[in-house]
């Protein structure tokens, strides 16, 4: 393209001036057509961003549901075992009371050494199921680390919900 044109009589190369007009015009255009279809191009690429981004909200809010109800599945969990625990507790001292009133009854016709023996093994048997229930349930420390963590998991459920 040409940026000076030939003078001639009464000024410039009319037709020189009209091709450059021309040329000017063209290129314009085309430049316009492509900076259209960029357009075009980045309100799709928008779009779809904005529908991916929406879907990803949707399954935040499902995984946040999913983690509250097993949360509180949890503490259900936890406190039936510590009630069954404790009713078990109950049932075995029951039992060994009744045990230890049966042997009691008993001991005219039984020697007083095996009712001696008979009451340690009823004691020792109690202390060691009582013993067995609370190691293998743990109750204590599972009870806490799960208190720690629903504490800990309402606060991000609060953090994210005030950001969003």
């Amino acid at each position: 393209m040409q940026d000076k044109f030939e003078t001639k009589f009464k000024g410039y190369d009319r037709k020189q001036v009209d091709e450059y007009i021309l040329n000017l015009t063209k290129n314009y255009e085309r430049s316009l057509a492509v900076q259209r279809d960029r357009i075009e191009s980045l309100k799709a690429e928008i779009a779809a961003k904005e529908k991916l981004l929406q879907e990803y909200i949707s399954r935040k809010e499902s995984i946040t549901n999913s983690i509250t109800q097993a949360v509180e599945k949890a503490k259900q969990i936890e406190y039936t075992a510590k009630v069954r625990y404790a009713l078990e507790g109950e049932r075995l001292a029951i039992f060994s009371s009744k045990w230890v009133r049966y042997c009691e009854s008993m001991t005219n016709a039984v020697d007083k050494t095996l009712l001696q023996n008979a009451k340690d093994f009823v004691t020792t048997a109690r202390r060691k199921i009582e013993e067995g229930l609370s190691a293998d349930l743990n109750l204590g420390a599972y009870l806490g680390e799960a208190a720690e963590i629903y504490e800990t998991e309402q606060g991000r459920l609060a953090a994210i919900k005030k950001s969003v």
